[in-house]
């Protein structure tokens, strides 16, 4: 057994010669030791010591004494090793990039195996659970006439969504990102727990956390009560105010369901970039005897009062549609809307640049080891496996046809929960209708995978 594949073996070594190349500010790609083509995943190390984060490229020890053999064995057998890591801070910080690529080398050098390392550095669609460096690994290995075969692959990650005292003495874990980065590409996913030490999680134990968009209701009703119409018929001058979430499907909703009729002026403060031109416009139709629709948060009473004494003003009544959805919700449709277009468009892009596999090739494999070690902070990397074989390929669904816009930060959900208060009918409407957020069925598919 040689020295590097026991316990004690953490003493420095020589580095590998990775060959690293940057992508943009999105993520960066190390090739080492001539790596080809393939696909796999798991949990490789952890901090030398009782504290959270480690504190240079050395503070680092095996995750488990038999990491290492396991690994050589997993790369004799003709899998190729790729280590797909999230960490958010790195881009702009030369200093820190180049400390986390001589970690990694530290790490391949003791390993002396072949290896692929992916790590993303923004809020991007490159970052786990969000699935563009796996499309991006798909694609590279298409240009050496390699499909992965996702049905023979497998993932491992310790960001799994496991609950406290999932077995004796266990904390919680720190994220689900890796869960949901495998069943987002209908990878077998496994722990380090699980592949290295033969500790298996129950499935009652661990969860994707309070949001599941695949449990999202198919059938809930639009609006409630429907004792009224969602308009009146005919259409008479009234002012409706929404309430909401930022990215919560006000905007969407009244592109679909009131602007259509052309009887509504619509008014938006990301358009008008202020509440006094807002409200400019909202008395502007009143006087012009047409109805309007104020497509924004309107988190407080004090907000929804301006719109409100417009109204009475006028003569006319008002209402408040309230949308539903939650802050995790929300925060779904927020990444959803920033980063599903070029998801699908690399997904599109992978199917149709796909290598026509012989038929004698789909038992005969050449799959890639994806491996998970522990970060610089909350963030941690992983493994994925996969072979070279025909591929399925991911669902994917038509994307939204608007443009892509910005993801907002989460300062911006911070805000409204924290001003918002609970629309009243004493504040002065003359109805307030309850809005389910209900996913078009034609983007179902594609809004229903992860994205945080």
């Amino acid at each position: 057994m040689f020295s590097i594949f026991e316990k004690a073996s953490n003493a420095p070594g020589t580095p590998a010669d990775i060959q690293w190349t940057t992508h943009g500010t999105s993520f960066i790609v190390g090739e080492a030791f001539h790596p080809q083509p393939g696909s796999k995943d798991q949990t490789l190390i952890k901090v030398n010591g009782k504290h959270k984060w480690p504190k240079n490229a050395d503070d680092w020890v095996w995750w488990a004494p038999g990491v290492p053999a396991h690994m050589k064995e997993v790369a004799d057998s003709g899998y190729t090793i790729v280590v797909i890591t999230n960490q958010n801070g790195l881009d702009g910080n030369k200093k820190k990039q180049d400390e986390m690529r001589l970690k990694f080398e530290k790490i391949c050098g003791r390993l002396g195996i072949p290896m692929w390392i992916l790590i993303s550095m923004q809020k991007d669609h490159y970052r786990k659970p969000m699935t563009g460096l796996w499309h991006w690994l798909e694609d590279r290995f298409n240009a050496d006439d390699v499909e992965i075969d996702r049905a023979k692959s497998y993932y491992i990650g310790d960001a799994a969504g496991r609950h406290a005292d999932w077995k004796a003495g266990a904390v919680k874990d720190f994220n689900n990102t890796d869960r949901k980065f495998a069943a987002s590409l209908d990878l077998e996913f496994r722990t380090p727990e699980d592949f290295f030490l033969n500790q298996h999680c129950p499935n009652d134990k661990w969860s994707y956390g309070p949001f599941d968009p695949k449990a999202w209701p198919k059938n809930a009703p639009l609006f409630s009560p429907t004792s009224s119409p969602l308009l009146p018929s005919p259409v008479t001058c009234e002012v409706i105010v929404f309430c909401g979430y930022p990215a919560s499907g006000k905007t969407s909703f009244a592109q679909k369901y009131i602007l259509p009729s052309g009887q509504y002026d619509y008014v938006n403060q990301d358009t008008l970039k202020s509440k006094d031109k807002c409200l400019k416009a909202t008395e502007q139709s009143l006087q012009n005897k047409r109805a309007v629709v104020v497509d924004n948060t309107n988190a407080d009473i004090a907000t929804r009062a301006s719109y409100i004494a417009l109204a009475k003003k006028h003569g006319v009544p008002v209402r408040c549609f309230l949308f539903l959805a939650d802050k995790n919700l929300a925060t779904h449709n927020n990444y959803f809307r920033a980063f599903h277009r070029p998801l699908v468009e690399a997904a599109e892009k992978v199917k149709t640049k796909a290598p026509k596999i012989r038929e004698e090739t789909n038992t005969t494999t050449t799959s890639t080891v994806t491996t998970t070690t522990t970060s610089d902070g909350p963030d941690k990397e992983s493994l994925s496996t996969s072979t070279s074989a025909s591929a399925e390929t991911v669902t994917v669904s038509k994307v939204r046809d608007e443009p892509v816009r910005e993801r907002l930060s989460e300062m911006v959900f911070a805000s409204f929960a924290n001003k918002y208060q609970e629309p009243q009918l004493q504040e002065g409407f003359t109805e307030i209708k309850r809005i389910n957020f209900v996913p078009d069925e034609d983007i179902r598919a594609t809004w229903e995978r992860w994205y945080f």
